[in-house]
C-alpha cells in the first residue's frame, strides 16, 4: 500500500473577503467614503480638498495593513488587530488588577464537604462553568456546561502512542478511521455535537524513579527478611525496564452547542442541567464507540478528579496529573498574573515558585501535501519542554463545506486576478495556497466526507521567563519542521491559555 498524503489550506473563519475580513474591510471602504465626502465638501479649495480626499484613505490603509509592534511585545501586527487585542487586556486588568486570586483557600467548604459557589470562580480567560457528575457506561464521568459561551463540552482520555508509533500503513488506516469518526458527527444536520477537540500533553517524567523506589525498598525495615534472590530479580527488571524522560497523554472532547434541540433531548432525560449532563452524557457514550471503532482504546471518561487534575497540571506542572483527590475548588492556581504581555505567570497555593506560560496560534498550516505523521518533529523529541497542543475541529455537512471551499476558491481566484491586472507579482504562497483549496474542494466533493474548520494551538510552560524565551524558539523552529507557522499570542495568553483546556474553545 502506497502512503497516501494529506492537503492543508490556511482556514480562513466565514464572512471574508478575498484576504481581509469583513471589519477591515469596513475600515477600507469608512475610509474611502469619508476621503469621497470630505473631497466634495472642501471642493472650493484645491490643497483642502486634496487632504479631505486623501488623509482618511491614507489613514484607512495605515489602520488595516501597516504593522508595529507595541512595547512588551514580541508580534508585528495591524492596528486593527492590536485595537481589539489591547481593548481586552485592558479589561482584564481593570477587573482584577492583573493579579487573579483564588477564593477557593479562604472560601473553605460547608459542613458537608462540599465547596461553596464562591470558590468555584474560574481565572481571567475562562468562561463560567458549571460541572454535573454523570455516569458513562458504569464510569464517573462530568459533563461542562458553560453558560456564557452556551455550550457543553465533555471529554475521554485516549491510550495511544500517537501516529509516530505506528507504521505508515497504520497511520493511514488510523486517519481514515478518524475521518469517519468525524464523519458520523458532521454529516448528520440534526446531531448537536460539531466540534471535536484533540489534546496532546507531554510533561517531564522522572527516568530514574524506578533507582529510588528499589534505594528505598532496601532502606524499608519491611524488606529485611525478604531472600536475596528477590531482591536481585527486581534489580535486573528494573534494568530492563525503559524509561523516558517524558510522558505524553491524550485526550477527546466532543462539544455541543446550547441549541433548541439539544435542550429538547435534555428535558426528555431530566430536569434542568442534569437533563443536558444526561444528554451530553449519551454523546459520550456515542464518541466512545466510534473511538473503538476507530482503533482507539479508551481509558476513562473524565470525571471531576482526573478533569481538575488535567487543569491543575496545565497552570501547575508541579502537581501530578494524576494526582486526582483534589477537589473542583483547586483545579485553578492561587494566583494567575495577566500583566506581562509575553506571558501569563501562575502560582500554586503554598508555592514560592511561579510558571510561566505562553500559548501559539498555528495560522499557517501544510499548503503543500504533508504525510499522516507531519506533526511528529512536535509531538516528538522534545523531552524538556512541558507543553500542549490543541486542535479543535468545527464540522460542518459535506454540501455547506463544498459551498465554502467554492467560495474561498472564488475569492482567491479573483484576488489572484486583480494583482495580475495591476501588473503586481502573485506571491507563489498564495497559488499553491489556492491551489490547495481547490483540491480539497474536489477531495471533499468527490469523497462526500464532512467538512471542517480547523484550528490549532500550543502552548508551553517553563520555571522562568528566560527558559519560556528559549522554549518559544525550539518550539517555533520544531513547528517550522511540520510545516506551520505559529503566532504567539501576546497580551492574550490568558484567554490564549484555556483554548488548550479541554472546553474546545479557540473557534469564534
Amino acid at each position: 500500500m502506497t502512503a497516501r498524503t494529506y492537503q492543508f489550506g490556511r482556514h480562513r473563519p466565514t464572512g471574508l473577503v478575498g484576504r481581509r475580513d469583513l471589519g477591515e474591510q469596513v475600515v477600507l471602504g469608512g475610509g474611502a467614503a469619508a476621503g469621497v465626502a470630505l473631497g466634495y465638501l472642501f471642493s472650493g479649495v484645491t490643497a483642502l480638498a486634496t487632504a479631505g480626499l486623501v488623509t482618511p484613505i491614507l489613514v484607512a490603509l495605515a489602520v488595516v495593513y501597516a504593522p508595529y509592534r507595541p512595547r512588551g511585545t514580541g508580534q508585528r501586527r495591524t492596528l486593527y488587530r492590536w485595537w481589539r487585542i489591547n481593548r481586552y487586556h485592558r479589561r482584564a486588568l481593570a477587573r482584577t488588577g492583573g493579579v487573579w486570586v483564588s477564593p477557593a483557600v479562604e472560601a473553605g467548604v460547608r459542613r458537608g464537604g462540599t465547596p461553596p459557589d464562591a470558590a468555584l470562580a474560574a481565572p481571567e480567560g475562562v468562561s463560567g462553568m458549571t460541572w454535573v457528575p454523570v455516569a458513562v457506561r458504569g464510569q464517573r464521568a462530568v459533563v461542562v456546561l458553560q453558560p456564557e459561551a452556551r455550550c457543553v463540552t465533555a471529554s475521554l482520555e485516549i491510550a495511544s502512542p500517537g501516529l509516530g508509533g505506528k507504521e505508515v500503513e497504520e497511520q493511514v488506516v488510523a486517519l481514515e478511521r478518524w475521518g469517519e469518526l468525524l464523519d458520523a458527527f458532521g454529516n448528520v444536520e440534526e446531531h448537536p455535537v460539531k466540534r471535536v477537540q484533540v489534546l496532546a500533553r507531554q510533561m517531564k517524567s522522572d527516568p530514574h524513579a524506578h533507582q529510588r523506589f528499589i534505594d528505598r525498598r532496601d532502606d524499608s525495615a519491611a524488606t529485611d527478611r525478604a531472600p536475596q534472590w528477590l531482591k536481585e530479580s527486581y534489580e535486573v527488571l528494573a534494568d530492563a525496564v525503559s524509561t523516558s524522560a517524558e510522558e505524553h497523554r491524550y485526550f477527546v472532547t466532543i462539544h455541543a452547542r446550547f441549541t433548541r434541540d439539544l435542550a429538547a433531548d435534555g428535558a426528555a432525560r431530566g430536569a434542568g442541567d442534569h437533563g443536558v449532563a444526561a444528554a451530553m452524557a449519551a454523546y459520550l457514550d456515542e464518541l466512545w464507540s466510534r473511538a473503538e471503532d476507530a482503533g482507539l482504546s479508551v481509558i476513562a471518561p473524565l470525571d471531576e478528579g482526573r478533569l481538575t487534575a488535567f487543569i491543575r497540571n496545565s497552570y501547575d506542572p508541579d502537581h501530578a496529573i494524576w494526582d486526582t483527590g483534589l477537589p473542583q475548588a483547586h483545579a485553578f492556581p492561587r494566583n494567575v498574573d495577566v500583566r506581562p504581555g509575553t506571558h501569563v505567570a501562575t502560582r500554586a497555593a503554598g508555592s514560592a515558585g511561579s510558571w510561566f506560560h505562553a500559548t501559539a496560534a498555528v495560522v499557517g498550516w501544510p499548503t503543500t501535501p504533508v504525510g499522516p505523521d507531519f506533526l511528529s518533529p512536535l509531538l516528538i523529541g522534545m523531552p524538556d519542554v512541558i507543553r500542549t497542543i490543541a486542535i479543535t475541529q468545527q464540522l460542518e455537512p459535506n454540501d455547506k463545506a463544498v459551498e465554502r471551499m467554492l467560495a474561498e476558491d472564488t475569492n482567491n481566484q479573483a484576488e489572484m486576478h486583480r494583482d495580475r491586472q495591476r501588473g503586481k507579482n502573485v506571491d507563489p504562497r498564495d497559488q499553491i495556497a489556492a491551489s490547495a483549496t481547490g483540491s480539497r474542494g474536489m477531495a471533499l466533493a468527490s469523497s462526500g466526507a464532512a467538512g471542517a474548520a480547523v484550528v490549532g494551538y500550543i502552548t508551553i510552560s517553563a520555571r522562568s521567563a528566560e527558559e519560556l524565551d528559549r522554549t518559544k524558539r525550539t518550539t517555533a523552529s520544531r513547528a517550522r519542521n511540520a510545516h506551520l507557522r505559529l503566532e504567539w499570542l501576546d497580551l492574550e495568553h490568558a484567554r490564549a491559555f484555556a483554548t488548550t483546556l479541554p472546553f474546545a474553545g479557540g473557534i469564534k
